[in-house]
């Protein structure tokens, strides 16, 4: 073989007991965590975000299951189309709707982004048991990936950041038993996951572009590892994976300008000045360090930094596949940070696909090398190879009480100063109030004085347009202008907006017909609304 490789071949009948007894701790887990919300719509931290991927998947469902023209309900690009990473989540969620019901769709998408996490935990718990063949070892991983507190919010909600690290998990593991026996169908296998995570969420390209230039330095320094149609196989694949992302970022671009649309970001937003960096540093400290992980994950990953470091020259002779993939990871998240990094000052997801795989991958690592120095230990003494399962077993009661409890707080409400902005609790049950009455689902709304542009939309369940004008500023006749424009037949406020509207411009009232008027949001039908062409 080119290269050691510390994996147990052999595959017995305890050991596949031992991975389905993995697959039902890690589903049961999930339950514990996820079924309490599982039919929630979005809500809390980044509830704007995650609403956008939710209205991509009602689209999806309404509007023909058509993949490459995606639609969100936000009316203010042309017919709401708009160009954004694959979709691949939110057209599943649909599709699955189209079986059980659209009433089904948010369980649809909550739960495939649960069944792609619970895939990762599964692969790293695989990871690490076919190297140590310890059950409890094994398990650390998965929990500690499944316990960040950062990780276990977006994997039970909307965003693509979750699946598309677990996919990168994935990959990695076919990546490294691919130097098993040079397995080249693992080869293939891995560019192809890491590939597709990289279509779903684009800051994956770090681990694809890592192992594609790992794998294709190799081949050529040691020419007699893969045969001649491997190699151009190999070149034909890389070609194909690094042209299928390039083709689609530019028919991203190619939608947004030909419909107008600007609702997600398709652009660079680096660190520019020392201010700037200074603020996001800053925010990073006192705002999101406690939300990317708990005291026990840092713990981990502490002690984990220093058995590697420890075990450097084994890790070295054995596993450099491995621990390469960790440094040129580590590089790419670098250069990640300076291209993107205005955005890690607000948004705690940004950092899931570019560094939560290495940092799992690197518990992972450690949890090997420390396996075997375990083994080493247990030959001279049992008594001492023994006591690292009462060691490991409060680790991961820590992880889990940790973990579990944080995640228990930040999905309540109120949960300062986060929920001090959460804009949902208005519009909850806001379509069956509107069904109720008399508002086709066909309507079209002008809401008013909101940031998200499809956060109410998907409570209320229509298509329309979201705009923030300043009350003071407008005239009465820009309110009706804009309905013509945009074809809009009804206008929703949440109740302050309403007040501030019809006390300052009383004569507007006579406009409208009133629908609905609660203590929290008033919706009202335009009289004589002239046709929209």
């Amino acid at each position: 073989m080119p290269f050691a490789s510390s994996l147990i071949l052999r595959f017995t009948a305890a050991d596949r007991l031992y991975k389905l007894l993995a697959v039902l701790f890690f589903v049961g887990l999930s339950l514990v965590f996820y079924l309490p919300s599982l039919n929630w719509l979005p809500r809390g931290i980044h509830e704007w975000a995650q609403a956008d991927r939710l209205a991509l998947a009602i689209s999806f469902y309404d509007n023909g299951l058509r993949f490459f023209r995606p639609q969100t309900l936000s009316l203010t690009s042309i017919d709401a189309v708009v160009g954004v990473e694959f979709p691949l989540i939110s057209y599943l969620a649909a599709l699955g709707a189209k079986l059980t019901g659209r009433d089904s769709l948010v369980i649809w998408f909550r739960g495939l982004n649960i069944a792609f996490a619970c895939v990762s935990y599964y692969y790293l718990f695989r990871l690490v048991f076919e190297r140590t063949q310890q059950f409890v070892l094994a398990l650390v991983p998965g929990v500690f990936l499944a316990t960040s507190p950062v990780f276990a919010y977006y994997a039970g909600n909307f965003l693509p950041d979750s699946t598309s690290t677990s996919l990168v998990i994935v990959a990695t593991y076919y990546f490294l038993s691919c130097s098993r026996n040079l397995d080249f169908r693992c080869l293939i296998a891995s560019i192809g996951i890491f590939t597709l995570a990289t279509l779903i969420k684009t800051s994956a390209a770090i681990y694809l572009l890592s192992a594609l230039g790992t794998v294709l330095l190799w081949a050529y320094l040691q020419s007699t590892l893969l045969t001649l149609r491997q190699r151009i196989n190999l070149l034909i694949l890389s070609a194909t994976s690094v042209g299928v992302i390039v083709g689609y970022t530019l028919f991203n671009r190619y939608l947004n300008e030909i419909y107008s649309s600007v609702q997600f970001l398709a652009e660079a937003r680096p660190i520019e000045t020392a201010q700037q960096y200074e603020l996001v540093t800053r925010r990073i400290r006192e705002v999101w360090l406690k939300e990317y992980f708990t005291h026990s994950h840092y713990i981990l990953l502490a002690v984990s930094a220093i058995v590697c470091l420890i075990s450097l020259p084994r890790i070295v002779r054995n596993d450099w596949l491995w621990a390469s993939q960790l440094i040129l990871g580590a590089i790419g998240g670098w250069a990640f940070f300076w291209l993107m990094g205005v955005q890690f000052a607000d948004h705690d997801y940004y950092v899931l696909a570019p560094y939560w795989p290495a940092l799992t991958l690197l518990v992972a690592l450690a949890i090997v090398q420390a396996a075997t120095w375990q083994a080493a230990v247990a030959r001279w003494s049992k008594i001492l190879g023994f006591i690292h399962y009462p060691i490991i077993s409060a680790a991961l009661l820590a992880l889990l009480i940790q973990g579990f409890s944080h995640y228990h707080i930040r999905m309540s409400d109120p949960y300062p100063p986060f929920s001090d902005y959460y804009a949902y609790r208005w519009m909850q049950g806001g379509a069956i109030a509107l069904n109720n009455a008399g508002v086709p689902r066909t309507a079209t709304l002008l809401v008013l004085g909101e940031d998200a542009p499809n956060l109410s939309l998907v409570y209320f369940d229509r298509r329309g347009v979201v705009w923030k004008p300043d009350i003071n500023q407008i005239v009465a006749e820009e309110v009706l202008n804009t309905m013509t424009r945009g074809g809009l037949d009804h206008l929703l406020m949440r109740q302050t907006v309403f007040k501030e509207l019809f006390q300052k411009y009383p004569a507007l009232l006579s406009s409208f017909k009133v629908l609905i008027n609660n203590k929290d949001y008033a919706v009202l039908e335009r009289r004589n609304a002239p046709k929209h062409w």
